[in-house]
């Protein structure tokens, strides 16, 4: 093969390392989007108590938590008395049927105070197809129960 030929063709390491440039980028772009969010966006191991692996600021500002408090809690930190069991008991079959979960629920800040919040939950699966994380989309809504 020419040496011009040989020019024309990229080595497999050049694949690659253009493949994973790409994929910095399209973390980083991700990531900026996540922090950036009007929206709370939670994402929890698919293990039993669903520990909270990340959150955004949108999601501290709504329950004055700091990152470093919810990192590692389970999202029942932030359930209470309020909270339907209704709700959670339709969360729980969702969750265990692998299907996306809507719903809204009282949840409460760190100072003990409730919030109507919204919020949508999709399963993340794995390269396998096994579910290993979940995300959650959150937002505070009007209470319109007028507690």
């Amino acid at each position: 093969m020419s040496e011009s030929m040989k020019s024309e063709y990229l080595s497999l390491a050049d694949i690659f390392s253009y493949d994973q440039n790409f994929q910095d980028i399209m973390l980083n772009m991700l990531e900026s989007a996540l922090e950036a969010s009007f929206q709370g966006v939670m994402i929890t191991e698919a293990e039993p108590g669903f520990p909270i692996i990340y959150v955004n600021p949108a999601v501290c500002q709504m329950t004055g938590y700091e990152r470093t408090e919810l990192l590692g809690q389970s999202p029942a930190m932030l359930q209470g008395e309020k909270t339907d069991p209704a709700v959670l008991a339709d969360l729980r079959e969702k969750i265990e049927r692998g299907e996306i979960f809507h719903g809204k629920a009282y949840n409460y800040r760190k100072d003990g105070s409730t919030f109507m919040m919204e919020w949508k939950i999709v399963p993340i699966r794995g390269v396998g197809g096994e579910i290993a994380n979940y995300l959650a989309i959150q937002r505070e809504v009007p209470d319109i129960q007028g507690d």
